[in-house]
């Protein structure tokens, strides 16, 4: 009895949680979202929006009932490493200073800079946000992705990424006017590499964060366990 009172309380306070995430904002008829550059963007794809179920729809199938790994049970990180669980909650974010981060389609490169910062947040692999002027621009158009809110950074607009023929849905997004506390990402974008885009971070492969909510990037200085999989909601 007391176990399923547990979880029903974590299950209301996670449905609290995510509505502050993912808050759909009210719109009128003919409301444009206003961006942070001067880029020349065409208007979103006509037709029904997405929604959070259908943008998100592993995270949303997804369950809580695993609890916190226990400090023996984290990943003891070795020389030159960071464990997700010494990160803070609110989330911190730090220039990357001198990493070369490379991101690409195939053999086309999206984006390449040494001036990336790290979105850092505890349980979670870090969020790589690149500066604008060093993306390849021309390959991103607005998603028609509803736009969503996060308690701690403010409200997200998606885009996708398209080269020739092949076209990766709401796989990039930035935050046009982040909050006060998270000044540093404005004017940068973060990448999904869990849709079909490849990223390397100093010439290594990075690998993408379990699960389709969440954008973290899982390199070799970086160790967990990680939250985003099945059971990890509320970690």
């Amino acid at each position: 009895m007391v176990t399923t009172l547990r979880r029903v309380t974590q299950h209301t306070r996670f449905l609290a949680v995510f509505a502050a995430h993912c808050s759909i904002p009210p719109a009128q008829e003919g409301h444009t979202s206003t961006v942070s550059t001067s880029r020349d963007f065409s208007r979103p794809e006509t037709g029904s929006r997405m929604s959070i179920w259908t943008q998100f729809p592993k995270h949303m199938a997804s369950g809580g009932s695993l609890p916190r790994p226990s400090k023996k049970e984290r990943v003891k990180p070795g020389e030159g490493q960071e464990s997700v669980w010494e990160y803070p909650r609110p989330p911190i974010c730090k220039e990357a200073k001198g990493r070369k981060v490379v991101i690409k389609l195939g053999n086309t490169v999206i984006a390449t800079t040494q001036k990336a910062w790290r979105m850092m947040e505890e349980s979670h692999p870090p969020t790589w946000y690149i500066p604008l002027e060093d993306i390849e621009q021309k390959y991103l158009k607005p998603s028609n992705a509803i736009q969503t809110t996060c308690e701690f950074k403010g409200q997200a607009k998606y885009y996708d990424v398209i080269v020739g023929s092949s076209r990766i849905k709401m796989t990039s997004w930035e935050y046009p006017i982040p909050s006060d506390e998270q000044k540093e990402i404005k004017g940068k974008m973060a990448f999904y590499i869990n849709k079909g885009l490849d990223a390397w971070v100093d010439g290594d492969k990075a690998k993408p964060q379990e699960g389709d909510f969440y954008g973290g990037w899982i390199t070799k200085d970086v160790v967990g366990p990680f939250k985003g999989g099945p059971g990890t909601r509320f970690w």
